[in-house]
């Protein structure tokens, strides 16, 4: 599968797997009610009555759907959205008819549930009808979000191409001198640095994929602080901890090297002394979490190079952009340790 494609498509039905959905499905559900309840109580001068038993009868029918919908999702979004638009009508007229079945006849048959006083014909013909109207209504709604979205992801995929390619290491020139400087003294590590620093700037041009294994990217963050290891020498200390991730989990290229050298060029560098560079990975609920900590010096220190946030704002908005409403990326600072988090939901290429 292509991982580009993860987030080029778009789907029409919505998660109902998402707590969220089916919280905006209970509203409408008693939205629907309450119109309902007050049409026929201008007839029969019972809305309360007429309104509890409105709510639980499209309750019932609305997370019947919810859950098969959310049972089937992954099958569902694979199809046309023209075909998945005549499943949900059928679904939802179909399941109408079943609770009502259940209401007029099995539960009072039971002795579960009152006789209704009306004609089991008219009740079918009424609710039959109700439900092809709002199935109409709720499918015209979800074909213009869906295109919606698709012109809106249109739109966020340029912003996310030009957001990459705003990003390019500052350490350039530092590094090219360094080998420069090597070339004598030790031409097989300016031979091996040169090759990390190539592999940065080929990562860094990478845009055929917009997902990539989080693997590739621990591996260009070790190219990457090796050249400044070899650069800063014993003023850089380096601790990773990245284990209990999964290599296979997917990222966009580039979104954890540039808060690394971040770390590096506006903490650690400016220090006389140096500083520590902490590096940890956590996979818990689905969830990976990664915690960059760097040591900032005293105030004078890092004064002389401020901090450009241009980095974690381009990153925050191109995780948004492949994880929306799933990812964040929080900063913050205490006893002269800057500390940068980056959470994100586990997802692969066969998700």
């Amino acid at each position: 599968m292509d991982k580009r494609s993860l987030t080029n498509q778009q789907y029409f039905l919505p998660d109902m797997c998402r707590a969220k959905n089916v919280l905006y499905l209970t509203l409408v559900s008693q939205l629907l009610a309450i119109v309902l309840a007050l049409n026929t109580s201008f007839i029969t001068g019972d809305f309360w009555t007429t309104l509890s038993l409105n709510a639980l009868f499209i309750l019932w029918v609305a997370f019947t759907c919810a859950a098969i919908f959310c049972s089937f999702k992954q099958r569902i979004n694979q199809w046309a959205p023209m075909k998945i638009c005549l499943l949900m009508f059928f679904a939802i007229n179909i399941t109408t008819l079943l609770i009502t079945w259940i209401i007029t006849s099995l539960l009072p048959q039971l002795e579960l549930f009152i006789q209704p006083t009306q004609q089991h014909m008219s009740i079918y013909l009424r609710n039959s009808g109700i439900s092809a109207i709002f199935s109409l209504i709720l499918l015209r709604f979800l074909y213009i979000q869906f295109q919606w979205r698709k012109q809106v992801k249109a739109e966020a995929e340029a912003r996310l191409d030009a957001l990459q390619a705003r990003i390019r290491p500052h350490f350039l020139f530092n590094s090219l001198n360094t080998i420069a400087s090597l070339t004598r003294i030790d031409p097989v590590l300016a031979e091996s640095i040169t090759e990390d620093l190539a592999s940065l700037f080929r990562a860094n041009m990478q845009t055929a994929d917009r997902l990539i294994p989080i693997e590739q990217e621990l591996d260009l963050i070790k190219q990457y602080l090796n050249i400044e290891q070899t650069r800063l020498g014993s003023r850089l200390k380096i601790n990773i901890n990245t284990s209990s991730i999964p290599t296979d989990a997917l990222i966009p290229p580039l979104s954890i090297q540039p808060l690394v050298e971040n770390a590096v060029y506006h903490g650690i560098e400016p220090s006389k002394n140096g500083g520590t560079l902490d590096i940890t990975g956590q996979f818990d609920n689905n969830i990976i979490t990664l915690s960059i900590k760097n040591s900032m010096g005293n105030g004078q220190q890092t004064s002389s190079r401020p901090s450009n946030h241009m980095a974690i704002d381009n990153i925050r908005l191109r995780m948004q952009s492949c994880f929306p409403e799933q990812s964040t990326l929080t900063v913050s600072s205490s006893d002269n340790v800057f500390h940068t988090q980056l959470k994100f939901p586990y997802q692969t290429d066969h998700s």
